[in-house]
C-alpha cells in the first residue's frame, strides 16, 4: 500500500513524511544514494543534463483549444533511457512508490518550471504562482494492475498537481479490460489493442481541460486512447504530459504548448498497454 501522505503535501503529511526519514531517508531517485536534506545528489548531475530533451524550462503556454491532432499538445522532458530508465523500473516493478513521487518532483521543475523545495528531508515542490497550463484537473493513466498497490502514473501527478494548483482525480478514468502485451504487434494493431481499453466518467470529465499524466510516452497508443475517452465523455481538451519519451520518439515535443498527433507517433512499442 502506498504510505499515508507519500504524495500529498498537507502539513499532516509532510510531517509524517519527515518522521519516516529517520527509517526510510530520502535517497536519489537515479542512483539510491542517501540523500537527507541535501537538494541534488551529485554523482547524478551529469545523468539529468543529458537525459534531459532541452536545457531547461521557459515561458510558454499552449493553444486554448485542440490541435490538429487527438490532443491538445504532448509533451515529455526526459528521455527514456539510462537512470530515468532505471528509476522508472524500480518505481513500477521494484516496489518503490516513493521514487515515483520523486520523478513527479523532478517533472514538475523540468517541464513547468516548478521550485522544488527539500523541507527535513522531504521534496515538497512550491506552488506556481501563475501556472503556464491552462488545464483544470489533473488525470493519471490507470494502473494495468500487474503486481501493484499503487498506480505510477498517479503518483507522477500529485508533485504536479501541486505545482499547479489543480486537483488530480484518479476515478475520472479507467480501464475496462487488460491490454494484451504490445511487444511484436505492428502500429496498427498496437491503435487496435488500446483502443476502447478505457472508459471515462462524464460526471467527472465532462467540460474539462484535460492534463493526462503518464510515466513513458513510446508510440502514444495509449496516451491517445485515454484522450479518445475523456473527449467521448465530454472533457473540453486533453493535453498529454509524459515524464520521458523513448529515444525513438524524437518527433513527440519536450515542452509544453506544440500541437501533437499521437496516432502519427513513431517507436517502439511498450510492453503494455
Amino acid at each position: 500500500m502506498v504510505g499515508p501522505g507519500l504524495g500529498r503535501y498537507t502539513p499532516g503529511a509532510i510531517l509524517f513524511r519527515q518522521a519516516c526519514q529517520l527509517l526510510l531517508p530520502r535517497r536519489c531517485p537515479l542512483c539510491g544514494r542517501v540523500l537527507g536534506g541535501v537538494p541534488d545528489c551529485p554523482d547524478c548531475a551529469l545523468e539529468w543534463k543529458i537525459r534531459t530533451r532541452w536545457p531547461g524550462p521557459g515561458p510558454y503556454a499552449p493553444p486554448p483549444a485542440l490541435g490538429g491532432g487527438i490532443v491538445a499538445w504532448a509533451a515529455a522532458p526526459f528521455w527514456y533511457a539510462g537512470g530515468i530508465r532505471d528509476a522508472v523500473h524500480r518505481a513500477k516493478y521494484g516496489g518503490q512508490p516513493w521514487t515515483a513521487v520523486q520523478l513527479g518532483c523532478a517533472l514538475a521543475g523540468r517541464l513547468f518550471g516548478a521550485e522544488i523545495r527539500v523541507r527535513a528531508g522531504v521534496e515538497v515542490p512550491v506552488p506556481l504562482a501563475a501556472p503556464p497550463v491552462d488545464c483544470d484537473l489533473i488525470v493519471p493513466v490507470p494502473s494495468s494492475g500487474r503486481g501493484r498497490s499503487y498506480n505510477v502514473p498517479a503518483l507522477l501527478g500529485m508533485p504536479l498537481a501541486h505545482a499547479l494548483g489543480i486537483p488530480l482525480d484518479e476515478t475520472a478514468l479507467r480501464r475496462t479490460r487488460k491490454g494484451r502485451a504490445q511487444a511484436g504487434l505492428t502500429r496498427e494493431e498496437r491503435l487496435v489493442n488500446a483502443a476502447g481499453l478505457f472508459r471515462a466518467d462524464p460526471d467527472r470529465a465532462a467540460g474539462r481541460r484535460v492534463l493526462l499524466v503518464d510515466d513513458v510516452i513510446t508510440t502514444g497508443a495509449t496516451a491517445a486512447a485515454c484522450a479518445r475517452a475523456l473527449t467521448a465523455a465530454g472533457a473540453e481538451w486533453v493535453a498529454v504530459a509524459g515524464l520521458a519519451a523513448s529515444r525513438q520518439n524524437q518527433s513527440l515535443p519536450a515542452r509544453p504548448g506544440q500541437p501533437f498527433d499521437l496516432d502519427d507517433a513513431p517507436g517502439e512499442a511498450e510492453d503494455f498497454v
